[in-house]
């Protein structure tokens, strides 16, 4: 038995200022499809090799679809996507299929598939996230998210999952503001290859987050143990109903990718995440 150490690593950042990544050549991303204007700011693939935040003053308006999925009451492609999204549940294998674009979730506004319902009150939600394909686009995520609106530029906090295998809370205090985070990843592995971050980090098997009151709690499951509290919770304040669901985005504007969500809870109580 290989005994894997667990390394959390902590990061603040609030920053609107340039990012640069510099990616392993298995990790470029596809450029997008001709014919389709794309923006620089939103390609990870420009030749800077920077992603940087949208102009201030952009924004699309949100599509929304009046067609419930699985335990959700609706659907709306956040930030009106270059390309549509969608999604679909198979009660069978409890099992959400996410198919969305989307230049990120983050930064003053965000560009995500999202299936939702309006809660009030404490709410525990929790899923695993699957990746059809690992070698996909390693910055993609699968966001739980609690939103004010489904403006792409709303106040907000979530628990999400990336393709590298990192997991962060991260919230919006104020409608149009920057992002803040706190990251966590496992210790290095580099026999799964690197990231803009180094060696890559193995998957974690579930995360969730919950909300008592206005404190929210990320939750982490490692290596199959029981889904436990990770780091301190955060305190994020709500006013009435806030959309509650979980989310996806490529993080590539005009490039649509595929992730599955499967086992989600989401109920209207804390101390129900599992």
């Amino acid at each position: 038995m290989r005994v894997v150490c667990l390394a959390a690593l902590a990061a603040i950042s609030v920053s609107p200022a340039v990012v640069s990544f510099s990616w392993a050549q298995s990790l470029e991303p596809p450029p997008p499809p001709p014919g389709m204007n794309v923006p620089d700011w939103a390609l990870p693939q420009s030749s800077t090799h920077k992603q940087v935040p949208p102009p201030a003053d952009f924004h699309r308006p949100s599509v929304s679809f009046n067609s419930a999925v699985g335990q959700f009451d609706g659907q709306t492609d956040v930030g009106g996507s270059l390309v549509p999204g969608s999604a679909s549940y198979d009660p069978a294998g409890k099992t959400y299929t996410i198919n969305s674009a989307g230049y990120n979730i983050w930064y003053q506004r965000d560009e995500f598939r999202y299936l939702w319902k309006k809660m009030s009150g404490d709410v525990s939600l929790a899923a695993s996230v699957n990746w059809p394909h690992m070698d996909d686009f390693h910055d993609r995520k699968v966001v739980l998210i609690f939103r004010d609106s489904l403006d792409d530029d709303s106040r907000q906090i979530m628990a999400a999952q990336h393709g590298s295998g990192m997991v962060h809370i991260s919230w919006r205090a104020d409608k149009g503001g920057q992002m803040t985070d706190v990251e966590y990843r496992s210790a290095r592995q580099p026999h799964l290859g690197t990231d803009e971050k180094g060696p890559q980090s193995f998957h974690p098997t579930r995360i969730g987050i919950e909300k008592k009151g206005d404190q929210f709690q990320l939750y982490i499951s490692w290596q199959g143990e029981p889904l436990h509290a990770e780091g301190a919770p955060v305190t994020f304040r709500t006013d009435g109903p806030v959309y509650v669901g979980i989310g996806f985005t490529s993080h590539l504007a005009a490039q649509v990718l595929t992730a599955k969500v499967g086992d989600v809870v989401v109920e209207n109580r804390a101390g129900a995440v599992r």
